[in-house]
């Protein structure tokens, strides 16, 4: 799905994880991709083929299985791969326990029979991937001459980070799980932190100014004055 937004001009492509809903972001330019929270997705995949691409930058917005699971299988289309993500994150997404993979089923208890299908379907077992680059504070990614800030941003878990792009004078903002639309932020997952998001994310996020737009790791995009920081 395109996003009604674009990037510099670029056009922001959304694909939804089945069952769970999670967001993969992926922009293209040339030939090469740049993916945000990459999950497994058969459109995206052909899109990839199909348009020749040869490169691959990955950015993580935090450890949890759902915003990583599509980091080997995109290594395995496209060999020329590099992943971003926090330090944090880098030590965490290896371990199943740690990105809660190991959990995964947990979360469809009390679901209904074709849901809990459908997630059996989907997953495959304990979930381990690699994060080529990590960071501490903050890190600047310039991709196709696009400026990419990553900030940490704990909380939703250790290893959160937000990615800023301004451009056009306009700021663009992927919040993965620190802001999603329509829900307060989720801070009760094994390690993650309230004191943390309220001390350190909250501020960050109350920085920036109305008109931002906000592409959240659940939901639609949408500007941050119409989203919930609590």
């Amino acid at each position: 799905m395109i996003c009604q937004y674009k990037l510099d001009d670029r056009i922001v492509y959304q694909y939804d994880m089945p069952v769970i809903h999670s967001n993969m972001y992926m922009i293209l330019s040339g030939n090469e991709a740049l993916i945000i929270d990459p999950h497994v997705s058969e459109e995206a995949f052909r899109m990839l083929e199909d348009q020749g691409i040869q490169r691959v930058t990955m950015i993580l917005t935090h450890e949890h299985y759902d915003h990583i699971s599509g980091v080997n299988a995109v290594r395995e289309l496209i060999t020329d791969c590099t992943v971003y993500g926090s330090d944090t994150c880098k030590q965490m997404v290896p371990i199943p326990d740690k990105n809660l993979s190991a959990y995964f089923m947990a979360i469809f208890i009390g679901r209904s029979d074709d849901e809990v299908q459908q997630a059996q379907e989907l997953f495959g077992g304990q979930y381990s991937c690699e994060v080529d680059v990590g960071f501490t504070g903050r890190y600047e990614l310039v991709w196709q001459g696009i400026q990419f800030e990553l900030i940490e941003t704990p909380g939703h878990s250790p290893g959160s980070i937000c990615i800023v792009v301004k451009s056009d004078q306009k700021t663009y903002l992927f919040s993965g799980d620190s802001l999603v639309q329509g829900a307060k932020v989720i801070t009760r997952l094994p390690s993650g932190d309230k004191a943390a998001y309220k001390n350190i994310t909250k501020p960050i996020l109350e920085a920036f100014p109305e008109g931002t737009i906000v592409f959240p790791g659940h939901g639609m995009e949408s500007l941050i004055e119409t989203l919930e920081i609590v």
